[in-house]
């Protein structure tokens, strides 16, 4: 006799609420992939980093944008992946569309362009307030979507990468005018909430978790037997085990490279934990320290990825570093100015200070550490698939920064990688021009690639972004 498969009860017996999704998701019986009125779930991961990027300015080369306008392939791409940051992302070029020529509605700042910056990039909003108070006049773009199309009260997952300084921190994801969300900052706590391992009246993590960490188990070690006996069923396809043991060497992969971070390296596929390292991270001090700045953004990245394809959430926002981003990258084997300053060309937060040789050079170089980051998350989404396809084909990554240009704060031309196809919704293979356009065109385009029919510019969705 072949017993049914039961999703509710195997959580239940797992202890968890999370752990398994990306497998059990792909039974259609059980399937919430199943439950959208027949269209496919979208998904959409939106990051905001600090600072502009080395685009021409000046006397300053372009080092960012890619060398013509038109179709995005491979092989094109490759030709300048050496001399401009775009080009890294080279094997994703069918995935992409890259959009130059677009503004945020105050264009030009009035007091702090990080703040003000911030308070718009997501909402396409003028914002309101000057210096570092500046915060918005509307939702963001991730609370709408969450709204249409999460399940009641699923709010953004919301995610912060680095130090917070104090100065200008959460100022991207707003629930309304003036109400921000404060991002997550450790990603320990991101994926014991994922997996359900986070008391929801403490926020803290769950004596489930804290038994893993005294035990140095792994979570997987908590479903163990029901995962074999999920794995005998001759219910399952071929597929289903490959999504299945995908799915567990993905949590397994992140709990190693929490435990990297957090010091001593133990490995975690079918042996310990190091308990110390997890006690560390669980703590938060490893993720804050200025050397894995960009291993929190992956690690993060990673973590978006699993649930998307878990269909936890289907709209996740990060803030990458507080609104002046202090981090002092190494580059070319040394730790360097901070990145604000860099940004400037001088050593200043302000606008006088001793020039800092070849600030633009090294720049274009803090793109290029950038955009690799953002290479890794994609090559790690596209291990992920659903029962709809490829994460890649369902989903889309948006970057972009809270200023175009770091030495005038100017917002005209601001970077903006779309990477993903969003359901076939996205054109993408294209690198465009907005023509001046306000960036609520985009993000009324994103919009309708979820099938929201709202507005964030009278104009409509810009044009070029999407098919049909």
């Amino acid at each position: 006799m072949i017993h049914r498969i039961n999703r509710r009860a195997f959580l239940a017996a797992a202890g968890t609420t999370g752990v398994a999704l990306p497998f059990l998701e792909g039974l259609p019986e059980k399937s919430a992939f199943a439950q959208t009125g027949g269209n496919k779930p979208v998904f959409g991961f939106f990051i905001s980093a600090a600072n502009g990027v080395a685009q021409q300015y000046g006397q300053e080369p372009e080092r960012f944008w890619p060398t013509q306008l038109g179709a995005l392939t491979k092989s094109g791409m490759e030709a300048f992946k050496n001399d401009r940051a775009t080009g890294i992302l080279s094997d994703y070029a069918e995935h992409l569309l890259i959009i130059r020529g677009v503004k945020l509605p105050l264009a030009g700042p009035t007091g702090c362009g990080h703040a003000q910056g911030l308070a718009q990039c997501l909402t396409a909003k003028p914002p309101t307030g000057n210096g570092n108070g500046a915060t918005s006049t509307g939702p963001s773009v991730d609370t709408v979507i969450a709204n249409a199309v999460n399940s009641q009260g699923t709010s953004p997952l919301t995610l912060y990468s680095g130090a917070k300084g104090g100065f200008i921190d959460d100022r991207l994801s707003f629930s309304d005018a003036g109400k921000v969300r404060a991002g997550e900052g450790n990603p320990y706590n991101v994926y014991n909430r994922m997996v359900g391992l986070i008391d929801s009246g403490t926020g803290q993590p769950s004596p489930t978790a804290n038994l893993l960490l005294k035990r140095r188990k792994s979570v997987n070690d908590l479903i163990h037997d029901q995962i074999q006996r999920l794995q005998s069923n001759p219910k399952l396809s071929k597929a289903d085990k490959e999504r299945l043991q995908l799915h567990f060497d993905s949590i397994r992969d992140i709990e190693d490279t929490m435990a990297e971070m957090g010091g001593e390296m133990t490995g975690c596929s079918g042996s310990l934990l190091d308990m110390d390292a997890l006690e560390s991270v669980n703590d938060g001090n490893a993720f804050k320290q200025n050397d894995n700045f960009e291993k929190v953004i992956r690690l993060h990245g990673e973590l978006v990825g699993l649930t998307f394809a878990c269909n936890l959430n289907r709209v996740a926002v990060m803030q990458v570093g507080d609104g002046t981003d202090g981090t002092q990258y190494v580059i070319d084997g040394q730790k360097r100015e901070r990145f604000h300053h860099i940004s400037h060309r001088i050593n200043s937060d302000g606008n006088s200070g001793t020039p800092i040789a070849g600030a633009a050079e090294l720049h274009a170089k803090i793109d290029r550490i950038r955009i690799t980051t953002v290479k890794e998350i994609l090559d790690k989404w596209a291990q992920y698939s659903t029962p709809d396809g490829p994460l890649l084909d369902n989903g889309f990554l948006y970057w972009t920064t809270h200023v175009a240009v770091g030495p005038s704060h100017s917002m005209s031309n601001m970077p903006l990688i779309i990477a993903g196809k969003a359901g076939g919704a996205f054109k993408t293979g294209q690198y465009i021009d907005g023509k001046n356009a306000e960036i609520g065109q985009v993000l009324t385009g994103v919009l309708r690639a979820y099938g929201i029919q709202s507005n964030f510019n009278a104009n409509g969705p810009l044009a070029g972004m999407l098919n049909g």
